[in-house]
C-alpha cells in the first residue's frame, strides 16, 4: 500500500536493510570523547607548565628552550589544546535529544 505519510514507521513499512546498528555511532562518540578529554589533559598540563615557566627562574625547560617567553607559549599552546573540548561540550549543550525522542516515539 503506497502512501504519502513520511515516517516508515507509521505505515508500517519499516525497511532494515539500509539501518545501521545503533552501537556504531556511540563507539564513534565515545573515541572523540575519549581524544577530547586526553587533549584537555594534555593543554591544562602545558597550562601549568607554562604557568611555572613564566613565575619561576627556574622552569621544566632546559636552557636551549628557555626563552623570555617560553611560558606564554606555553600557556597559549595549553588553551589551543582545550578549546576543541569546551566548544565540544558547549554544542552538546544545545543539541536537539534526537534518541531520546526517537525512542519515546516507538513506544
Amino acid at each position: 500500500m503506497a502512501t504519502l505519510f513520511p515516517l516508515p514507521s507509521a505505515t508500517g513499512n519499516k525497511k532494515h536493510s539500509a539501518e545501521k546498528p545503533k552501537h556504531a555511532h556511540s563507539a564513534r562518540c565515545s573515541y572523540r570523547l575519549i581524544t577530547l578529554i586526553g587533549l584537555d589533559i594534555l593543554g591544562v598540563l602545558l597550562m601549568l607548565m607554562g604557568l611555572r615557566q613564566q613565575f619561576h627562574h627556574q622552569g621544566f625547560l632546559s636552557e636551549a628552550f628557555n626563552t623570555p617567553y617560553a611560558g606564554v607559549m606555553l600557556l597559549v599552546a595549553g588553551v589551543a589544546l582545550t578549546l576543541p573540548f569546551f566548544v565540544w561540550s558547549f554544542k552538546a549543550n544545545f543539541r536537539p535529544l534526537g534518541n531520546f525522542n526517537k525512542s519515546n516515539a516507538n513506544k
